[in-house]
């Protein structure tokens, strides 16, 4: 869970220091925001060039390697002469080290457990939120203390107990239980004949849509208060807010696929979305920072139970044996859709002066994603017709 404490659930803290390197290199928002869409980014899609290594050799050496480059990248960081340096160090370099130990949590997990394998994917996302609660506030005082150079030295070294972590992995395998016939894994993740498999390849792009669009409360609010008058420090408590209500919408989801096990996440998702839709429209729409804060619990609840039921959704389109490359393959998009939205919404502001385009877009995407996924019961559900004929 420590893997994906300081992997994924770091990304929420960029959002607090987006706001420092705006001051310290006054720099266009379009191009300091690509410090957390890249980290961000790589962070999912990066396991798609490091999941044939996962695959042959165990989890531990990866995340050895990954966390002690990731650590250094962060600690280089604190040297930046400009904003592409931090570009590099902390969002290209850090992003692509930690999709590493992003997608072997994952990983690890489907190898172990067998009988409650649903429930344990979605505890295991309950690190990221729990991580994006603390966080934060964490990053936020020491930005007040050390500045943001001084905050990059302090996370590298708590990117750095990631090792043991690596290092019990290396001594646990015996305790994996991974398929033998990988080649055959690799060429039929997905073939595009069964109603299945274009469920699977919708629900690829509505991860990638919403993953993408949905992150601007993430890496704008804060801004957005400062521009509203508020303090960074207000911001930065909106953030928690978040990941705080996203670990009881974990919970939550965890709780259903334990009680439910045997009805599919789509109809819960569907709902989750268009909750999720309803959030970006209150945080943009009302300027009162109770209007800011009801917009931020109700982001986090749907976004808990979304990524709770994320990754258990995509083991059921795809199983366990193609759960890895799957996995890699659908994060990749997700990657891809995070940088490209995260330039585009610091665009946005420069343009515009403002997000509101940018939350209006997330707000329209997340309705279309909600459509989608009754499509996704639809098609698994004739899906599963045809096989009992």
């Amino acid at each position: 869970m420590y893997l994906h404490f300081m992997s994924l659930g770091f990304s929420f803290s960029l959002g607090v220091i987006y706001v420092e390197l705006l001051r310290y290199f006054e720099t266009e928002k379009s191009v300091a925001t690509l410090v957390q869409s890249f980290y961000q980014g790589l962070t999912a899609m990066g396991g798609v060039a490091f999941s044939g290594a996962v695959t042959k050799y165990s989890a531990g050496g990866p995340v050895l390697v990954a966390t002690t480059v990731g650590a250094g990248s962060l600690f280089l960081s604190a040297w930046s002469v400009n904003i592409y340096m931090v570009i590099a160090c902390v969002g290209i370099l850090g992003g692509l080290c930690m999709s590493v130990n992003y997608l072997c949590g994952f990983v690890v997990v489907g190898w172990i457990f067998q009988k409650n394998r649903r429930s344990a994917i979605a505890v295991l996302t309950m690190a990221t939120a729990a991580s994006q609660t603390v966080s934060p506030i964490l990053i936020g005082a020491l930005i007040d203390t050390y500045g943001w150079q001084g905050t990059m030295i302090i996370a590298s070294g708590l990117m750095l107990n990631a090792i043991p972590c690596g290092l019990l992995l290396s001594k646990s395998r015996q305790y994996f239980n991974v398929a033998d016939n990988r080649g055959e894994i690799r060429l039929k993740v997905c073939e595009c004949n069964t109603g299945q498999d274009i469920a699977f390849t919708i629900f690829v792009g509505v991860c990638a849509a919403y993953n993408g669009t949905g992150a601007v409360e993430a890496w704008f609010i804060v801004d957005l208060s400062t521009q509203r008058g508020y303090t960074r420090q207000a911001g930065t408590a909106l953030l928690s807010v978040m990941g705080a209500l996203g670990l009881v919408g974990r919970a939550v989801g965890t709780l259903f696929l334990k009680v439910c096990h045997s009805y599919s996440p789509t109809i819960p998702m569907a709902i989750a979305f268009i909750s999720f839709a309803a959030s970006h429209l209150l945080v943009i729409s009302f300027t009162p920072y109770l209007a800011m804060l009801g917009g931020a619990l109700l982001r986090g609840l749907s976004v808990g139970l979304l990524m709770a039921l994320q990754q258990v959704m995509l083991l059921e389109l795809r199983d366990i044996d193609r759960f890895p490359t799957a996995l890699a393959i659908c994060n990749c998009f997700i990657g891809i859709s995070q940088i490209a939205c995260g330039y585009l919404g610091g665009m946005i502001a420069d343009v515009t002066g403002g997000y509101d385009l940018a939350f209006y877009i997330a707000s329209g995407t997340a309705t279309t994603c909600g459509i989608c996924m009754l499509l996704i019961q639809c098609l698994v559900r004739v899906g599963s017709n045809d096989k009992g004929l």
